[in-house]
């Protein structure tokens, strides 16, 4: 991959301010000043010599840092239990990487990285643990989405994660901070907790929604590419379409993450810019499932038969695309290389997005870990592993384990010869500049995504589209408002 993408993900993704100044040198006079007259007149008298030394000025004093609340603790010998996700090859290398924080630190503190089920059982566990009021049966740190934290900290169960990335003893420099993307690095920030300036989590990782193509089906279509537009990814999946071959152009997954990209592709959304409502009934989200309706018909679409079926279909040339996140690329590259038919050319895009604008619009996201109010050199030893991990080398290998985006710059500026050696996903790496988030900085989010995936399949079963729109517009601001502190 080569270091313009790079640098164009360092300067386009995040938001970074930056301050010019010019300093502009003193005009040149345009003639030369006159000559004096007269020469000065000499002294009469030397000067008296003062009568005492004067005073040396005294050195300004260096400003107090004020004391951070974990600046006195000591997280020396301290146990982090950590829920995680991850199974197979990721849980294994994740393993290699504690063991290897364990027998390194300076504070001998002791990870234990324990697999609890997945993003739903730990959301779960999580809710049942603060539900009983008793610290000893929360994780010291645990992985969730920002409306899955953010619902944790309605009750008041988080540390501020700001009291690490800012203290003076134990934080980040300005230097280090500079080195996330400021999207990503604010993105687990709430307004709304705390002093307006809450930090729930902290990003590890991000990946994002991406238009899976097979490109040698495409090529005996009589196409070059992936489309641009959604007239033309209609068109390509009614062509790939065959009811005796057992072929279809799209395998549909009603999952919110797959709802909100075709609308965010269309240059669209649906919810306010300032968070204080949902907004179902637009034009552009209307205009999104008339169309999937459409296809749906047609019988151009179908949907999933089973949970990553389409992958299985992809890879078996069964279906012409599939939407669904990056960190599924090695899942992809498997399906392909096992798939009925043999091997074939496929890569990643963006959704079609020429109806809304010149430039895609990609549905980033990703979860963070967040740290549960236990004990305080808890709390601290488990941020020092966080800290860790998210150093540029640790982040740079856990991208390559996990095959999820690096969040620090320098990270990625390290990653020129695995992105080579995995072009699939350079090219889906290069699409970070153009990335957008879903409602994740809602509490409610977990409940509005359900609303989405039962309006979808409603849509798609039949149901009058402005009417189930409505009610879910409806529904999903009820649901808002229930989870504004």
């Amino acid at each position: 991959m080569s270091k313009k993408w790079i640098y164009l993900f360092v300067l386009a993704v995040l938001v970074v301010p930056m301050i010019l100044t010019a300093c502009g040198a003193t005009e040149e006079p345009t003639t030369a000043p006159p000559e004096p007259t007269e020469a000065a007149p000499e002294p009469t008298e030397a000067a008296a010599e003062p009568t005492e030394a004067p005073e040396e000025p005294e050195e300004p004093e260096e400003p107090e840092v004020a004391a951070g609340p974990y600046d006195d603790v000591d997280p020396t010998g301290a146990t982090v239990l950590w829920w995680h996700q991850h199974t197979q090859e990721r849980e294994e290398g994740l393993l290699e990487m504690v063991t290897e924080f364990n027998e390194t630190n300076e504070w001998g503190i002791e990870v234990v990285a324990e697999y609890a089920g997945g993003y739903g059982e730990i959301y779960d566990k999580m809710i049942a643990a603060i539900a009983a009021d008793d610290p000893t049966l929360m994780p010291n740190l645990t992985v969730g989405y920002a409306n899955q934290v953010a619902k944790y900290q309605l009750s008041d169960a988080l540390v501020d994660m700001d009291y690490f990335v800012d203290s003076a003893k134990w934080g980040l420099t300005e230097e280090e901070i500079n080195d996330f993307p400021q999207g990503i690095f604010e993105a687990d920030v709430s307004p709304v907790f705390g002093d307006g300036h809450f930090r729930m989590a902290f990003p590890p990782n991000r990946s994002m929604e991406a238009l899976y193509y097979n490109l040698d089906w495409l090529n005996e279509l009589g196409y070059d590419g992936p489309p641009t537009t959604w007239a033309e990814f209609a068109e390509m999946a009614c062509a790939a379409t065959d009811a005796d071959a057992g072929t279809v152009g799209y395998e549909i997954s009603t999952d919110a993450s797959r709802f909100s990209s075709m609308i965010f592709s269309r240059h669209g959304t649906y919810f306010l810019e300032d968070g204080s409502a949902f907004d179902f009934e637009n034009d552009t989200v209307k205009e999104t499932m008339s169309f999937m309706k459409d296809l749906y018909d047609q019988g151009c679409v179908r949907l999933i038969a089973e949970r990553y079926g389409d992958q299985t279909d992809f890879g078996n040339y069964k279906t012409l695309f599939t939407i669904g996140s990056t960190s599924g690329l090695p899942y992809y590259d498997s399906a392909v290389k096992s798939g009925e038919q043999g091997e074939f050319l496929w890569g990643v895009a963006p959704l079609p997005y020429m109806d809304g604008g010149d430039e895609p619009v990609m549905n980033l996201y990703g979860a963070s870990v967040t740290v549960p109010k236990t004990t305080p050199e808890q709390e601290l030893a488990a941020w020092l592993f966080v800290k860790w991990f998210t150093e540029p080398e640790q982040n740079a290998r856990w991208a390559k384990i996990s095959n999820y985006f690096p969040v620090r710059k320098s990270a990625a500026e390290a990653m020129t010869d695995y992105f080579e050696a995995n072009p699939v996903y350079a090219q889906a790496f290069e699409l970070m500049p153009y990335s957008t988030y879903e409602a994740q900085w809602c509490a409610c989010y977990e409940e509005v995504r359900r609303l989405m995936e039962e309006s979808y399949s409603a849509i798609l079963d039949g149901a009058d589209i402005d009417a189930t729109l409505a009610q879910l517009q409806e529904d999903a601001n009820v649901s808002l408002a229930e989870n504004t502190p």
